[in-house]
């Protein structure tokens, strides 16, 4: 592969090997000719994130920790985990699912200016890291009056960055790093 064809495939996020199928994720940009896996992708994202995550509203302090980013192979989805919690994360709007049916969708906002800790749209976003398609993810655990949820994006191999939420009325920004 020449230095142009690499340079162009690393700026859509993924390189094909010439001597095997398999491909490599260099990033968590997509591009609607992607044919990166949920897997791979998976796989790319996985291991442990420093996390922290101060309130926003009421909400007051700071929390710090780690988080275990996780693919699971058998049910098939990456799974974040932390004190003892899994949640599977969902992904949206994948560039391997535009020709196959969409995936569920939350019934919360998932826009990239709400995942952006300082509010960034997404030419903003693009503009700084030269991501024009972020990787992101949506959660939900509990139900009724115990009900969390959040989303998470990724601009690029250490950064995440989004939010979460609680049916009491909770919410905290989400800053993910490696």
């Amino acid at each position: 592969m020449s230095l142009g064809n690499f340079a162009r495939a690393a700026c859509i996020g993924f390189i094909a090997t010439a001597a095997t199928a398999e491909t490599i994720v260099v990033s968590p940009c997509q591009s609607e000719t992607s044919t990166v896996t949920a897997a791979e992708m998976g796989k790319y994202l996985e291991g442990t994130w420093q996390m922290s995550a101060p309130g926003t509203g009421f909400t007051t302090g700071t929390n710090t920790g780690a988080v275990t980013l996780r693919f699971d192979a058998v049910s098939g989805f990456l799974k974040m985990e932390a004190d003892g919690t899994s949640v599977p994360l969902n992904p949206i709007d994948l560039a391997w699912n535009l020709d196959g049916p969409a995936p569920e969708a939350p019934d919360f906002d998932m826009d990239i200016t709400g995942l952006s800790a300082a509010g960034l749209t997404a030419q903003e976003i693009e503009l700084l890291t030269d991501c024009a398609r972020p990787m992101r993810y949506w959660w939900t655990m509990g139900s009724g009056s115990r009900k969390s949820w959040g989303g998470l994006m990724f601009v690029e191999h250490g950064l995440g960055s989004g939010f979460m939420a609680n049916s009491a009325g909770g919410s905290r920004s989400v800053m993910l790093s490696r």
